[in-house]
């Protein structure tokens, strides 16, 4: 990947937080989306930038673009002493590392700038949320207090000075998140706003922290004034208070308040392809497969060049044995995106089923091709194993069933699969277990209608 001038301004001027790794993720885990990593953002160049900074960036940015890292680094050293108020030079080039996807080394450059600049605090939290990520928690809040102390003293550049606080805040409300600190959250919440003003994503990360200290008053109020920095209705910064508070009580396992939210969520926003989606899950989640289809049908119709509503459509078309639609779509998908293993997956199931010989070829190559790109996915052997199951080879079938069950996981298909594969094999009590599994499982699954049947007649 190579660099560009433009991206280095936002770097310098702008600070590169949330370039380098992604934001949170809205609401903690109440959101089923993440906003994206902003790595394509190229602000307009700073009139104040310094002739000599644009010239001495270049230089360093061709050198980078040649893999000639050192030069690189000396230039950037050299520009550094000239401007001290530009980023350390290491953690430039960690930038540089991060952008190019040379991830060791961006940690390296990180822990070198600690020792080369030790009182500059950018590394401190750099690598503070780098191990965040990773889920090490204790060693992220050392960094972050160290980070703290040095912030307090820094004094090179104010406007930096006021990104790396900013950047801070994210990172600690993060940490207090991971670790179920809510009364923290609120408290880091409300400083981040005194310091830097309210924005959405903060009201809704203290509305969060609020419902778990059981303030659900509170919490919607704080929603819905979230959604006033949304007033056309678009949920690009997050899902509107209806239908947070729904995702809220879901996790709380309230499904009567879950469901009577969802439902305003969408009288409310009737066209919001992710209030529909939510809306589709719960129905998928409740067995009513007939509402979810008629819903991902307009959802499509509304949106017919959105591949999520399309692979929607055709997964709900498998729940419904509409194998031939099921087919369609997932054919459609993959010319959009051949490297689609989901497609390929869903058109393997949707081609077993046809009792049609080429058909059932097709799909055996698919399930075979997903299998070898990544081995470790339970899904797709035990979609290789149910498609070998109609194929009538049973050997090969439990040898792959085997390896889908493999991880001690066994989800509901793989265990209907197993079902289905024991009673051809004349071991119907077996069957008669993973059937009771399968079905007891809260996750919706395409075969659950077929799962009850079969158990019901086993039960004779």
């Amino acid at each position: 990947m190579k660099i560009t001038t433009s991206y280095f301004y936002f770097c310098f001027w702008r600070y590169p937080f949330l370039f380098l790794f992604a934001g949170l993720v809205l609401l903690g885990s109440v959101y089923a989306q993440e906003r994206p990593v902003p790595t394509t953002a190229t602000p307009t160049p700073s009139a104040a930038v310094d002739p000599a900074i644009e010239t001495g960036l270049k230089t360093a940015v061709g050198l980078f673009n040649a893999s000639n890292f050192d030069g690189a680094l000396e230039s950037l050293k050299k520009l550094y002493k000239e401007h001290p108020t530009l980023a350390p030079p290491k953690i430039i080039l960690a930038q540089w590392f991060a952008q190019a996807n040379l991830g060791e080394a961006v940690r390296a450059s990180l822990e070198q700038a600690t020792v080369e600049t030790p009182n500059d605090p950018e590394a401190y939290i750099l690598l503070g949320e780098i191990l965040l990520r990773q889920h090490y928690p204790t060693a992220a809040e050392l960094l972050f207090n160290t980070a703290t102390t040095k912030l307090e003293s820094y004094s090179v550049n104010n406007e930096r000075k006021k990104n790396m606080q900013n950047s801070l805040y994210r990172n600690q409300i993060a940490l207090a998140e991971q670790r179920n600190r809510w009364e923290e959250v609120v408290k880091l919440v409300e400083k981040a706003i005194a310091f830097s003003g309210e924005t959405a994503m903060l009201d809704r990360q203290k509305a969060v922290a609020l419902f778990q200290l059981q303030k659900d008053a509170e919490t919607f109020a704080l929603l819905q004034k979230a959604d006033r920095f949304n007033q056309d209705g678009k949920t690009d910064d997050g899902l509107p208070a209806e239908a947070a508070m729904s995702q809220l009580y879901t996790l709380r396992e309230d499904k009567e308040n879950a469901k009577k939210y969802l439902a305003q969520a969408l009288q409310k926003y009737p066209k919001s392809r992710e209030i529909i989606v939510l809306s589709i899950q719960a129905r998928l989640n409740e067995d009513k497969l007939e509402e979810a289809s008629q819903l991902a049908e307009q959802l499509l119709k509304d949106n017919p060049d959105w591949l999520p509503a399309k692979k929607l459509r055709a997964t709900i078309a498998l729940y419904l044995d509409e194998f031939l639609i099921a087919e369609k779509l997932f054919q459609e998908l993959i010319l959009a995106v051949p490297s689609d293993e989901q497609a390929k997956n869903g058109l393997a199931l949707a081609q077993c089923e046809q009792n049609d010989k080429e058909k059932l070829t097709r799909a055996l190559q698919y399930a075979q091709e997903n299998v070898q790109s990544n081995k470790q996915n339970a899904d797709y052997w035990a979609t290789l194993g149910w498609v070998l199951y109609k194929a009538d080879q049973l050997q090969q079938s439990a040898q792959a069933l085997k390896q889908a069950a493999g991880t001690g996981q066994v989800n509901a298909a793989t265990a209907y699969y197993l079902a289905r594969l024991a009673m051809k094999t004349g071991k119907s009590e077996e069957s008669k277990k993973l059937l009771d599994a399968a079905i007891r499982s809260p996750s919706p699954f395409a075969k659950r209608r077929d799962a009850v049947k079969l158990l019901e007649e086993l039960k004779k």
